[in-house]
């Protein structure tokens, strides 16, 4: 059967709808990943340890946003329209 129209509208608009969520829950988890990093920087530079658990916790979440990052081509600012 196909669809119709104002269904395939209806199915984009929920897809568009998803995107837009994911988009604002990968900001979001990016902005932790910065304040995680800054802090860690911050407790090495005054001379703190790093335990094997969360070298290994840090290597895993910057593995698996890479692995994002890699997916998700990076978009380039607009070009003007040539007339």
């Amino acid at each position: 059967m196909a669809m119709t129209q104002a269904e395939a509208t209806a199915a984009l608009n929920r897809t568009n709808e998803t995107l837009v969520k994911i988009s604002n829950e990968t900001d979001a988890l990016l902005r932790e990943i910065e304040r995680l990093n800054a802090a860690l920087e911050a407790a090495m530079a005054a001379g703190g340890q790093v335990t094997p658990e969360l070298q290994a916790a840090i290597e895993a979440v910057d593995t698996r946003a890479n692995a994002i990052d890699a997916l998700v081509p990076d978009t380039s600012a607009p070009q003007p329209e040539k007339k």
